[in-house]
């Protein structure tokens, strides 16, 4: 059974889409879904104050959509948390890093040597790197990563096949 593209649009739910857990996602309506919460969250970092509390109620429709698309390839939701921990836990040893490092060399700071400063915080950004770029795998492999086929325990193949 096929349906034409306007029949899949009026079809499209965008209420489980953003606020389900359950079920799974194909691939073009976790991209449409992360779409949707990027220009939301871009539009949202303009705006003083109202902004941070979009961007925190945009934490569940990204969850959401990111527990779907692993369920569509098989793989528990839990798996969602990886790039939160990455990020809190990098964030905060990061952190620790250049509050130790100015503790224990205060006079680079005092003397504004950018070189000395660059010494200081340089490993931090090494590590908000390195954390850019788990976040942006885990991205990558659930948007790129093919269905399991057929059912699974998550439920039917979104693909229907």
């Amino acid at each position: 059974m096929t349906m034409d593209s306007s029949t899949q649009v009026q079809s499209f739910d965008w209420k489980h889409l953003f606020f389900s857990f359950e079920g799974r996602t194909r691939r073009s309506h976790f991209w449409i879904g992360w779409l949707v919460c990027l220009g939301a969250g871009v539009v949202a970092g303009w705006l003083p104050l109202i902004g941070a509390v979009i961007s925190i109620a945009l934490i569940w429709p990204n969850l959401a959509i990111t527990v779907k698309r692993l369920h569509d390839m098989g793989h528990t939701g839990w798996l969602a948390a990886i790039p939160w921990v990455v990020g809190i836990v990098g964030s905060i040893v990061a952190i620790s890093m250049m509050g130790f490092s100015a503790v224990m060399n205060a006079s680079a700071l005092e003397n504004e040597d950018p070189a000395a400063i660059m010494a200081l915080i340089g490993p931090a950004f090494g590590l908000f790197a390195l954390m850019f770029l788990v976040g942006l795998g885990f991205l990558l492999w659930i948007g790129l990563t093919d269905s399991q086929p057929g059912d699974n325990r998550f439920g039917p193949n979104p693909k229907g096949l």
